[in-house]
């Protein structure tokens, strides 16, 4: 396949290298990976995507004009402030090609100042779209630098008229010289602030900032791996960490005595409790706290767990967090990783605690680009004489992770680079 602007964007580098291929430099990567930080796994083959194209199912695009003054949309140029006219994006599924051309003549009509980030006049920033895959239901967010948006019920009333798919409209204020696309104020223009989703046999509700899976199917192959490297017994308790919106946590219910998911994100906690009602499950709770430090107490008080599930940012995780959870002695601990390389800086980390994995299962959550998920089961194999850990405990804490659950890779989503940390991975 060929793009007008594969090189200028970069967001799809691997886009005319085949399939076939891909898969393999992505093992290859994968495994190098892990030889460098002297772990002795075994890595599988990539779990492929059946479809390499049309999957991501969020979009964010920049605006700008071109020479003749013309309002254009578009991705950003890697490591710049640059935006790259990308409409029709393979990348993307059909219908938010569509709203995104839709959108950028209705914004051109309207004549909306656009934002400058030298001078910080103008008012639209960038546009957010989120779909759901199995639903079609789609989320927009305009995103201004005040709350001020002429027209905006015209606006709104002609993007509802022309796709019905679009279930809700978002307004989100941000003012701030930051490359961070979300900032904490939002005004519902349209319908309730969320779409539904179903995934693993589940609905999932989530808002604009929540994290989700860019890729459904993938990520039903990753959980449904992920349950079957557990093996939970119907006894067993699980503790789902960075739990976000409870999608990991709420897929392995049924297979287990109870779930405990924490997030420190108290709108995420809010949105899981949602999910774990509107699907009637009944042994899962959810606590807005740092995952580390609810481990901490979990000792304290004595409280055990089966199975500890980890899927962090790609910073990966602390060692704070990995002495806690390792103190706990957890039968299993899973680890799902969207960095292979801070993941296997932590499992070096995990393996001075006596907990080891075997093997290393790599997923394609994002075709045509470098990026690979990775995922691996750890089991508690004993600490050799001589290499016990410190006795000095770690702060405790968690790795910077980008604001609102935006700093995941495939890029190419529409982000400017250089993003600053904030809280929670919104599940």
């Amino acid at each position: 396949m060929r793009c007008n602007v594969q090189k200028l964007c970069g967001g799809c580098s691997l886009l005319s290298v085949p399939s076939v291929k891909q898969a393999k430099l992505k093992q290859e990567q994968v495994t190098d990976i892990m030889k460098n930080a002297n772990l002795s796994v075994k890595v599988e083959p990539v779990i492929m995507a059946q479809s390499a194209i049309g999957y991501r199912n969020k979009v964010i695009v920049g605006f700008a004009k071109d020479k003749d003054k013309k309002i254009y949309s578009g991705l950003y140029a890697p490591k710049s402030h640059r935006v790259i006219n990308s409409s029709g994006c393979a990348m993307h599924p059909q219908l938010l090609n569509e709203i995104i051309d839709f959108i950028t003549k209705t914004v051109s009509g309207m004549k909306y100042e656009l934002y400058n980030e030298h001078t910080g006049t103008g008012i639209l920033r960038h546009v957010l779209l989120r779909w759901a895959k199995e639903t079609d239901e789609v989320m927009v967010v305009l995103v201004t630098s005040t709350k001020q948006l002429p027209g905006r019920r015209n606006f709104v009333n002609a993007l509802v008229k022309e796709f019905p798919q679009v279930k809700t409209v978002i307004q989100n204020i941000n003012p701030r010289d930051t490359s961070v696309v979300l900032q904490d104020e939002s005004i519902v223009l349209y319908g309730n602030g969320m779409i539904t989703d179903e995934l693993c046999g589940l609905k999932i509700s989530f808002t604009a900032s929540a994290f989700y899976q860019i890729y459904h199917d993938q990520c039903e192959k990753l959980y449904g791996l992920a349950k079957q490297l557990l093996d939970l017994q119907p006894a067993d308790k699980v503790l789902d960490t960075y739990c976000g919106v409870g999608t990991i946590g709420l897929t392995l219910a049924d297979a287990c005595s109870e779930v405990t998911g924490v997030e420190i994100n108290k709108d995420a906690v809010k949105n899981a409790i949602y999910n774990a009602r509107q699907n009637g499950i009944r042994n899962a709770r959810f606590v807005a706290m740092d995952s580390t430090q609810f481990m901490l107490e979990a000792r304290k008080f004595h409280s055990s767990f089966d199975a500890i599930v980890l899927d962090p940012p790609r910073a990966g995780t602390t060692e704070a967090f990995i002495e806690a959870a390792c103190g706990l002695k957890p039968k299993k601990i899973l680890y799902i990783s969207c960095d292979p390389r801070t993941q296997a800086r932590d499992l070096v980390k995990f393996k001075r605690f006596g907990y080891l994995t075997d093997t290393i299962y790599p997923v394609d959550m994002f075709p045509n680009t470098d990026h690979v998920e990775s995922i691996c089961l750890l089991t508690y194999r004993g600490i050799k004489k001589g290499k016990y850990p410190s006795k000095k405990p770690a702060a405790a804490g968690r790795p910077a992770r980008p604001v609102k659950g935006h700093g995941r890779p495939g890029g190419f989503s529409g982000m400017k680079p250089g993003r600053r940390p904030g809280k929670g991975k919104k599940r």
